[in-house]
């Protein structure tokens, strides 16, 4: 028998802010002032690190909203300075709390750099605590026969969704617990207070420690809500929720078979590639509305929160504008990444917000190319964050997802040209790994 010579190692670390009272929130457009309630519960930064010779792949789960290009290069750079790894051999996977610092998700939040650069310095040095404990593991991966029962696709009079929970178990060859992963679809959009949070995966972050880690990848959750307990208090709602994902994942860990050991080259594909977006070509129109925006703005009273909304519509418009005279492309350029450990398993890393149907789409492109269904993760909110990335079937039913989402993004719209830009990269790259 072949010697196994591919070896992970995990770590947890924490980045919550140390001043919150300074600290903005990013997810809703309601807020308007700092982390005045302080810290709920602490922020992690957690990391599995692949080791394969020469070659390293960090895989980070983040307590943060989602990166926007300048917070995703800096927190990047700082990995990079302290583990030597470059950015195209990290995935930086974020949870999608609503209640983390604001990191450019919601436009022109003042965002604080030096905790962006704390919280690179904090992965660095957890990925090199990783390094160091690599080791030949055994992984047992499944998804759960438990679902996240009280998830719901919020777009009206849709039945897709996914609430699959995805698990997978690392231990080392005398059966000793490494790390844990797991990914499930939904939001976390319960703590709407002015607080600092994981939301409601805090519950999963209760499991983890820096000995024994247990990542969370968000999947493709853009149209997924939870359905919420009316009249429960938040915390009680919060681990309500939490206890769906955590309570079966736990459970799993302690039942999971020692599953075979998990070897195979570390196959890595990165490309920064350009998506089309709507192209506003109508000056006119464009200044039109400008105009209707700004007398909107000037009739609201200062106390009322729809002038911060109306502002929100208005400086969209007018970033149209500028556009439109500098002759900009209205494409986005973000950065596509797979990871493939042989046939074992894939990690697909999207820099969007993914609804249902591409995700769903995107996982049946990767078992055609002969993956197992349970071994197959579609993880949205990775690296950056670029607004939604609506499905062509979308467009019909318009709404937020498909249009009103880019205007607190400050980017343009969607078009039906986006997702299959985006499903091109990923399907020649399934082709290669056939």
């Amino acid at each position: 028998m072949m010697k196994q010579t591919l070896r992970l190692g995990f770590a947890d670390a924490i980045i919550t802010p140390k001043h919150p009272e300074y600290t903005y929130l990013d997810g809703y457009g309601f807020r308007l002032s700092p982390a005045t309630e302080g810290v709920r519960d602490d922020l992690h930064a957690k990391v599995c690190a692949m080791v394969d010779g020469e070659k390293i792949f960090l895989l980070f789960s983040l307590d943060l909203i989602g990166l926007r290009e300048d917070t995703y290069r800096l927190v990047s750079a700082q990995i990079t300075d302290l583990t030597g790894v470059a950015r195209e051999d990290m995935a930086l996977s974020c949870i999608h709390t609503h209640a983390a610092p604001a990191s450019g998700i919601l436009d022109e939040l003042p965002i604080d750099t030096d905790y962006f650069a704390y919280v690179g310095e904090v992965c660095g040095r957890a990925a090199l605590r990783a390094i160091e404990r690599a080791c030949p593991v055994h992984a047992s991966f499944a998804i759960l026969p438990e679902t996240l029962m009280t998830t719901h696709n919020r777009r009206e009079g849709r039945e897709v969704i996914d609430r699959s929970i995805r698990a997978v178990v690392f231990r080392n060859e005398k059966g000793k617990l490494c790390g844990v992963l797991a990914s499930a679809a939904c939001h976390a959009v319960v703590n709407t207070a002015y607080s600092i949070s994981a939301d409601w995966l805090v519950e999963f972050n209760k499991l983890s420690t820096d000995e024994i880690p247990y990542l969370f990848l968000q999947g493709r959750a853009a149209d997924i809500n939870p359905q919420l307990y009316l009249g429960l208090p938040i915390d009680e709602l919060i681990e309500r929720l939490g206890r769906e994902l955590a309570t079966p994942v736990e459970a799993f860990t302690k039942n999971a078979p020692q599953g075979a050991p998990l070897d195979g080259d570390l196959t890595r594909y990165y490309e920064v590639v350009r998506i089309p977006m709507k192209e506003m070509t109508d000056l006119d129109a464009v200044r039109e509305e400008i105009a209707r925006q700004s007398k909107s703005y000037r009739e609201c009273s200062p106390e009322d929160i729809q002038k911060h909304f109306v502002l929100r519509q208005l400086q969209w418009y007018r970033h149209m504008e500028k556009m439109i005279e500098d002759g900009a492309d209205f494409a986005l350029r973000v950065p596509l990444q797979v990871l493939a450990i042989g046939k074992a398993c894939v990690f697909l890393f999207i820099p969007f917000e993914l609804l249902t149907l591409t995700g769903n789409k995107l996982e049946e492109m990767f078992v055609a190319a002969g993956f197992a269904r349970e071994t197959v993760y579609v993880c949205g909110y990775s690296n950056m964050t670029e607004g939604y990335l609506a499905p062509v079937e979308e467009f019909p039913y318009g709404g937020y997802e498909v249009a009103g989402a880019a205007h607190w993004y400050n980017i343009p719209e969607a078009s039906p040209k986006s997702e299959p830009a985006l499903l091109d990269w990923f399907f020649k790259v399934s082709e290669k790994l056939k």
